[in-house]
């Protein structure tokens, strides 16, 4: 495994993008509970665009977006540390 990184609350990371001008991103909406942690999934295209919330229990040991596996090293109010899989 390798692409460890981490997002503060707020902050986006490309996650895919396309000659067109299409991209998608990740941002960490950080937790609406003790149990509970949001990522945003963003998507653009120029000036149009739309997100989506997803949340999940603070237990998950990975999580999947746009096919790709994730797994949370650490998640906490401030930040989200998460190692992409091969």
């Amino acid at each position: 495994m390798n692409g460890t990184f981490t997002l503060a609350i707020g902050e986006r990371r490309t996650i895919k993008s396309s000659l067109f001008g299409t991209s998608q991103d990740m941002m960490y909406c950080g937790m609406s509970s003790e149990s509970t942690f949001s990522i945003g999934l963003l998507f653009s295209k120029g000036y149009q665009g739309h997100a989506l919330n997803f949340y999940f229990p603070r237990k998950s040991s990975y999580i999947i977006l746009d096919k790709r596996k994730y797994y949370i090293v650490d998640v906490n109010p401030e930040h989200i540390t998460l190692q992409l899989s091969e």
